[in-house]
């Protein structure tokens, strides 16, 4: 029972890590890749590969899928479209420190709309693991200088990071509402359908309005690949799962571990310095997870 009820928990902090590699992988191919396409064949991908598994449950829930085709396609648009394709556009134009900051954010909106929508309820407990949380996230992306929020600016990427901020926050607080009659790779496989019809001619708009081809070479082939795998399959599904046993709030906090990840991933990948405000920034991202969640884990089981 124990292993069951931390399982969630587990899965969380996979999904943390494959979100920290995506925007790792984003940037890195930001000048080659061009963002639609690789939003596009990110969920053609991912929707082939969890058919191969998915399609006989599928075929057999056809009519109540063909009942909640809105809310299927729903989903689709406020995660795969309003969340990842806006996420690219906006890193156009913004700093990766404001992204992070909207990426920190994310947890504190998915609290309220939670509560606005499904009426869940958060105690000082959480709020101060919120807190916590968020802070940490702000002393890694500031490098510890209270100057670098002084002196913040917006542009155009920011407010479409926070249209994506708030479009993820939906999603994460209405899958709670999905059918119960589908597995969550089920789920996810008509999500990710939805998504790709919806991408097709945002792609082919940006093909040809726009001239940007991807390039058929290695960096295309693996970075293509690994976004199909860890950041579409893998944590679409390990999310869908979690939020269903635990809900979208405390699920939220997690995302805090994405800049976590991101900073170990920088220092040993990229051969980035691990610095002080580092360890501070973690020790306080994992105190406002612990505040904010030990409370839903000793009664899980």
């Amino acid at each position: 029972m124990k292993s069951s009820a931390a399982l969630p928990y587990f899965l969380l902090t996979c999904c943390a890590l494959f979100w920290a590699g995506s925007s790792v992988v984003g940037r890195y191919v930001a000048g080659e890749i061009p963002p639609m396409a690789l939003n596009f064949w990110r969920w053609l991908f991912a929707f082939l590969i969890v058919l191969t598994w998915t399609a006989g449950e599928l075929w057999e829930n056809r009519i109540l899928i063909l009942a909640k085709w809105k809310f299927i396609s729903f989903l689709a648009l406020s995660s795969a479209i309003g969340f990842g394709a806006l996420h690219y556009v906006a890193l156009q134009y913004t700093t990766a420190i404001n992204g992070a900051l909207f990426q920190g954010l994310m947890s504190i909106c998915i609290l309220i709309v939670a509560f606005i929508i499904l009426g869940d309820r958060f105690g000082i407990r959480e709020g101060f693991g919120v807190i916590l949380g968020f802070g940490g996230v702000a002393v890694i992306v500031t490098r510890g200088d209270i100057g670098v929020l002084l002196n913040l600016t917006l542009n155009i990427g920011d407010i479409i990071l926070l249209v994506a901020t708030m479009s993820y926050s939906v999603y994460a607080v209405f899958l709670r509402r999905a059918p119960p009659e589908l597995s969550s790779s089920a789920l996810m496989a008509g999500m990710f359908g939805f998504a790709t019809l919806f991408m097709f001619p945002v792609w082919l708009i940006e093909l040809y309005g726009f001239n940007r081809p991807v390039p058929v070479n290695l960096t295309a082939f693996w970075s293509i690949g690994f976004m199909t795998i860890g950041p579409s399959v893998l944590a679409q599904i390990f999310w869908a799962y979690s939020v269903k046993k635990i809900g979208p709030g405390t699920a939220g906090y997690f995302i805090y571990l994405a800049p976590v990840f991101g900073v170990l991933l920088a220092t040993s990948l990229l051969g980035e310095i691990f610095f002080m405000f580092h360890a501070a920034g973690i020790i306080l991202i994992f105190a406002g997870i612990w505040f904010a969640t030990r409370k839903q884990a000793s009664n899980g089981g």
